[in-house]
């Protein structure tokens, strides 16, 4: 995950328009972090998406019921907070490996390994995970990777931009068996319009779960409320500057 503070100044900047300036609100209390965001309508009626409800509602369940990050937490630079919950996503990550047992995971921005490293220790035995990134994580200041972790192959970096279609492409076998993506890329009203027009020139072997970071973020809403697959709006029971849960089809 990236510095909430500083992807928002990047982000957001200043506001675009007087509408948005004279509703800039200054937050209630002392925050580590904030940013302003719009509360969006739903106005058109949707299927309920049965299997993102049943699939949170296990992994919520689980939370309840105590996961352990005590051997994470003795990590060099790992953050205390990622036991923070609801608020933090990172008990959510672990909790959906357990419920979904994926053999393969892809993650999409790697950033200091926080949650790389909560995905790939509560993968299943044989399972995999591919980190992307265009930043080795050895040049991140306060990473949490050791070269030992991807020693046994199931945990791994690659220095790829997904979003250039001759790299998806070099990647379409990888991607078609992965079962659980998640995408916390850069957020740039970019970069997940282009990911997701390449996801639909996939054939997956099944219908694989993606979880959007930061899908409250100014720059996120638009795509959040335009994606038309089926989806669940799990911030409350994730980070708290958006989690959005997806089943992918194509449109």
């Amino acid at each position: 995950m990236a510095s909430i503070s500083g992807l928002v100044s990047r982000v957001l900047g200043r506001p675009r328009s007087n509408e948005m300036a004279g509703a800039a609100l200054a937050p209630p209390a002392q925050l580590d972090g904030w940013f302003n965001t719009l509360a969006m309508s739903v106005d058109r009626h949707t299927p309920i998406p049965t299997r993102l409800v049943n699939l949170a509602l296990d992994s919520i369940r689980a939370i309840a019921n105590g996961i352990s990050f005590d051997d994470l937490l003795k990590r060099k630079n790992m953050q205390e907070w990622i036991t923070i919950w609801p608020g933090e996503h990172y008990l959510l990550l672990a909790a959906l490996m357990q419920q979904l047992r994926p053999r393969r995971v892809i993650e999409i921005g790697t950033d200091t390994g926080m949650s790389s490293l909560v995905m790939h220790r509560f993968l299943p035995a044989g399972g995999k995970l591919t980190t992307f990134d265009i930043r080795p994580w050895k040049t991140v200041e306060e990473a949490v990777f050791e070269e030992a972790d991807f020693a046994d192959g199931t945990l791994e970096q690659r220095l790829v931009d997904l979003s250039n279609p001759a790299e998806f492409d070099k990647h379409r076998a990888m991607l078609e068996e992965t079962e659980f993506f998640f995408i916390d890329g850069p957020k740039d009203n970019v970069f997940e319009y282009r990911l997701m027009e390449l996801f639909k020139q996939l054939n997956f072997k099944q219908p694989p779960i993606l979880l959007f970071d930061d899908t409250k973020l100014a720059s996120m809403l638009k795509f959040w409320h335009e994606l038309t697959a089926p989806k669940l709006d799990l911030t409350s029971f994730g980070h708290w500057s958006g989690t959005g849960l997806v089943e992918w089809r194509k449109s």
